[in-house]
């Protein structure tokens, strides 16, 4: 079960991530960016370090624990730049993992099992936000197409009685 939640993890981060940065606003795509580069460069050194060092999967957790920092930092850092709710909340879930990383390294449990399942449903968790802020950054533009064009349309029928009110009284004058 821990193989299918992981490559549904993986599979649901990547889609997730792509589709934040083609489709989301400002805030998203630097959101979709950081966690795409941090996922891909966490699935390389994970399996570096399970190759090269297939007896000490404490490592995992220092890289794990690494990984949780570049991203929640991040996060929080497009939370606070551009006031966003919902990379707030991804930042917030993220930040579980060091919780989980620490309780790895501190109590070493001699399931592995657990905490890679405790990981992967956090990342899940990541790609759901980001998903989220995703579609709401895709309904705001919406919205603003919608009340542009109406701002758009109200100017034009203003001209076009102000240039009416102007022809029927010049044309009354002459």
């Amino acid at each position: 079960m821990v193989w299918a939640v992981y490559w549904a993890n993986l599979a649901l981060t990547v889609g997730v991530c792509i589709f934040a940065i083609a489709k989301g606003d400002t805030p998203t795509r630097w959101g979709g960016g950081i966690r795409l580069s941090v996922q891909v460069l966490e699935f390389l050194a994970q399996w570096a370090l399970q190759t090269f060092l297939p007896h000490q999967n404490i490592w995992v957790a220092v890289d794990d624990l690494a990984n949780t920092a570049i991203v929640s930092f991040g996060f929080l850092y497009l939370a606070l730049r551009y006031a966003s709710p919902w990379l707030a909340g991804a930042m917030v879930i993220q930040g579980t993992a060091f919780y989980t990383s620490r309780m790895f390294l501190d109590v070493n449990p001699g399931d592995h099992m657990i905490y890679a399942l405790q990981e992967n449903l956090i990342a899940i968790g990541v790609a759901v936000c980001l998903f989220t802020a995703t579609l709401s950054a895709i309904r705001n533009r919406q919205k603003r197409r919608l009340a542009d064009a109406e701002r758009q349309r109200k100017d034009e029928a203003r001209t076009a009685r102000i240039e009416a009110m102007l022809s029927n009284r010049y044309s009354v004058a002459a």
